[in-house]
């Protein structure tokens, strides 16, 4: 079910929601909005519970990887230390933990880089660049650092153009299972109805609702 769709169904059950109950008044917008925050929550959720049943303690990423994107963002000439910074501030990511919803990031050129090896680039932890950079021994590992709205670049070769993000980008067309749209809409339909019975009409009809969008009825 993509996201858009679920909160026009959660949209429409508030609106046929019991008027007693109903102690706010909230527009379609506010629903979207809580709608993508919930999603958020429930996807750390399920981050932190597939990382605790792994007997590795490696998470499952299969609740988020319908989320999926891959952009391309430009980067400019580098600066003395080799830095080259991915704006990344027009779009919105869901987060997760260690920022794991950066799920790869591709080197892209324009151009041929010749002889010159361009190879993987590597996620590291903020402030683990120091390390590196200082060392003149790693000036061959290239590597990035999530910093605000953007990616931090180092010794990315200068033919290299523009990098290639594969992240869970926020995108109201993306598509989520059945078992998170219910955990986001029971929490949002909770709140805007502020009541927790979860076997009122209005819930029953919200997940006929659901259900009959996932082709199960």
């Amino acid at each position: 079910m993509r996201l858009n769709e679920l909160s026009e169904t959660i949209w429409a059950a508030y609106q046929s929601g019991s008027p007693d109950v109903k102690k706010q008044t909230f527009h379609q917008q506010d629903i979207a909005q809580m709608v993508k925050m919930a999603a958020g929550n429930a996807f750390r959720e399920l981050y932190y519970a597939s990382k605790q049943e792994s007997g590795y303690r490696e998470p499952d990423y299969f609740f988020s990887s319908p989320l999926l994107q891959v952009k391309r963002y430009e980067l400019p000439e580098p600066n003395i230390i080799g830095l080259r910074r991915a704006d990344m501030s027009a779009d919105d990511l869901y987060r997760l933990p260690r920022n794991s919803h950066f799920v790869n990031v591709y080197p892209y050129s324009e151009k041929s880089c010749g002889n010159e090896e361009v190879g993987e680039i590597t996620q590291v932890a903020p402030g683990e660049e120091n390390f590196y950079i200082n060392d003149p021994n790693f000036k061959w590992v290239k590597f990035y650092v999530v910093k605000g709205r953007g990616l931090n670049t180092y010794n990315i070769p200068i033919c290299v153009t523009h990098i290639e993000v594969e992240a869970t980008f926020d995108d109201e067309e993306a598509d989520i299972s059945l078992d998170v749209a219910w955990t986001v809409a029971s929490s949002v339909l909770a709140r805007v109805l502020q009541t927790n019975d979860a076997t009122g009409e209005t819930q029953k009809r919200l997940k006929r609702e659901l259900e009959k969008k996932e082709g199960l009825k």
